[in-house]
């Protein structure tokens, strides 16, 4: 495979994924209306972060002595304050937030995952000293591990960053001569069972609950039998170490019309809360989902991702970005004279 169908194979990755990121939120609070619906919710979350956390991980660069955490802080940590203070703005003027609190610790909704990109990247400085199997076996550890400790939860997302973490370092592990091995024709077979699987698993699963996928909260915090936390969580990393690799053996190698958007998914995720947030505000989540709105949900999550990864958005975002602490440093002096 040349190296344009490789750009372009995890770019139409990226976007495929992104859209699944986009409707989940969208159909979220809708999944008490139907089973099919709660199912589906699930199986998506099973493996679509875990897949976004593999590809960050894939692309992560070893830490040098010349790649310094100023830039690290300068690449997720500045966004993310922005955002942590905008959304909190947001919410509280379109009325989900009866009061504006502005917590820096606790990340507002999806700007997790700038918290645990840094962190994330942060930990290649211990991880790329070790081999590949020490390296993925002692992440593993860790993930499973984290749950028994009560300390690490929402707070700075640090539950969330262990949970995802081996993901993260499988990814950066991986032979970059990407996923050739998917081409063979029983592997390929074999992968293709893997999502209808995950989704039987989930549908006959009743004992769900939304923090066995979101990896957000100790086990002391959402399970009965803690104990049983442990085998749960692997359990379910290997359920995402499926989906991963049945959803990339799904992706288009070529570059299509859809491809050019792949590049600009993180743009949609930090923006994607303006217009799904708004919804809710709305209270438009009150009606019951019928067939044609969820059609309609499907339609809107492709139309949003195209509209926020397109060149213009990303234009306009570029060039604020070269302002961002000037903005930044104006929002929180405004908070401080409110």
């Amino acid at each position: 495979m040349s190296q344009s169908q490789r750009t372009a194979y995890f770019d139409n990755a990226k976007f495929l994924l992104m859209i699944l990121v986009v409707f989940s939120h969208l159909l979220q609070p809708f999944i008490g209306d139907q089973k099919f619906y709660h199912d589906l919710y699930y199986f998506i979350f099973t493996f679509h972060m875990p897949a976004f956390v593999f590809l960050a991980g894939y692309f992560a660069k070893p830490l040098t002595k010349g790649h310094k955490l100023r830039e690290l802080m300068k690449k997720f940590l500045l966004p993310y304050v922005f955002f942590q203070v905008f959304y909190t703005v947001y919410y509280w003027l379109i009325g989900l937030r009866d009061s504006l609190q502005i917590q820096l610790l606790n990340p507002q909704w999806a700007l997790w995952f700038l918290l645990s990109m840094f962190f994330w990247q942060l930990s290649l400085l211990v991880f790329q000293k070790m081999s590949k199997k020490q390296a993925i076996l002692l992440s593993i550890g860790l993930s499973i591990f984290a749950g028994y400790v009560p300390f690490l939860n929402q707070v700075l997302t640090l539950q969330r960053t262990f949970v995802f973490l081996p993901f993260f370092i499988i990814g950066f592990y991986f032979p970059k001569n990407e996923m050739r091995f998917l081409l063979k024709p029983k592997i390929r077979t074999i992968s293709l069972l893997f999502l209808p699987i995950i989704y039987t698993f989930i549908a006959f699963f009743h004992g769900m609950n939304k923090y066995m996928v979101f990896g957000s909260k100790p086990y002391d915090d959402y399970l009965s039998y803690p104990l049983f936390g442990g085998p749960l969580r692997a359990v379910f990393f290997v359920i995402g170490l499926m989906g991963i690799i049945g959803f990339m053996s799904l992706v288009p190698r070529e570059h299509l019309f859809f491809t050019k958007w792949g590049k600009n998914t993180l743009l949609v995720y930090l923006l994607q809360g303006i217009f799904i947030k708004g919804l809710r505000a709305l209270a438009i989540t009150d009606l019951n989902l019928s067939v044609l709105g969820f059609v309609t949900l499907v339609l809107a999550s492709v139309l949003l991702t195209i509209l926020l990864a397109s060149r213009p958005i990303r234009f306009l975002y570029a060039r604020f970005e070269r302002g961002l602490s000037f903005v930044l440093l104006g929002f929180l002096l405004l908070m401080l004279t409110l």
